[in-house]
């Protein structure tokens, strides 16, 4: 029998985490200042992530994979994907703050034997091609 979505939420990191040019591990969970986040369920599809940036410029790129573990050493997705690397868009032509946005589509179940991993917590491992600010990060799921 096929099951139907019943929830739909979002999880999301701590404010102005620093995304250098070397992979950051970015805990997305709920966050007690953001009432409508949620932790992320142990059963669910990961549906998109967004990032909401600053100190950047238009050439700038993002690029993401999601793991199990805070070391970033058990993948969900893989950094080397079509997809994983995304050009940032800019508020404003001569703006330093923009957006990126990523396309996950793939079921997550939370693993007990995985090792760094907390029930409720999914990691972004995250680049970019140049020094930023992620303002916000939002983990789109539906379970």
């Amino acid at each position: 029998m096929i099951q139907q979505f019943t929830k739909y939420g979002y999880s999301c990191s701590a404010l102005q985490e620093a995304i250098g040019t070397s992979y950051a591990v970015i805990a997305l969970t709920n966050l007690a200042s953001n009432k409508k986040a949620s932790v992320v369920p142990d059963d669910c599809f990961l549906e998109s992530i967004e990032f909401e940036l600053s100190a950047i410029a238009a050439a700038d790129t993002l690029t993401i994979f999601i793991a199990r573990d805070s070391a970033g050493l058990v993948p969900i997705t893989s950094d080397i994907l079509s997809g994983a690397t995304q050009a940032v868009t800019l508020s404003a032509a001569a703006s330093t703050t923009g957006a990126v946005s990523f396309t996950i589509s793939k079921d997550y179940h939370f693993d007990t034997t995985t090792t760094n991993a907390n029930s409720g917590t999914i990691y972004v491992c995250a680049k970019a091609s140049a020094a930023c600010v992620a303002e916000n990060i939002r983990l789109n799921w539906r379970s």
